[in-house]
């Protein structure tokens, strides 16, 4: 038997991996990024008034709808245009309910029993009763 010295032989089809690998050229550096377009803006921007303001006017005109439908009368754009804020109209109609609700009280109270005789038919047949021989 003969002896083998030489060093364990690699599989063909990894020498020729790593030789193709070694092969290559290096990789030059790449080109820089091309300037980001409006789609591809990662950074967060500042919120559209335009769309502060619709969302504003959503919120009141839904405060208004539901305070129509409790029978209190809300301006809307009027409300917008003042400034009044969605909170501070809530505040107005709850406080709107709340005076009506008072008005609107009743108070129960037991009627008096009349005193006994004063009843003008009682009186009057009593007259009679006393007229009669």
């Amino acid at each position: 038997m003969s002896e083998d010295t030489s060093p364990d032989p690699q599989p063909p089809e990894e020498s020729a991996v790593v030789v193709a690998a070694t092969d290559a050229p290096a990789p030059e550096t790449l080109p820089p990024d091309p300037p980001p377009t409006d789609g591809d803006i990662c950074e967060p921007t500042a919120p559209d008034p335009a769309d502060a303001l619709r969302a504003e006017f959503a919120e009141i005109a839904a405060i208004a709808a539901q305070a129509a439908q409790l029978g209190v009368t809300v301006d809307a754009a009027a409300a917008l245009s003042q400034g009044i804020g969605a909170d501070a109209l809530r505040r107005s109609v709850l406080e709107a309910l709340s005076q009506r609700a008072e008005a609107s009280a009743v108070v129960s109270t037991a009627p008096t029993a009349p005193a006994t005789g004063d009843s003008p038919i009682i009186r009057r047949a009593r007259q009679r009763a006393a007229q009669k021989p």
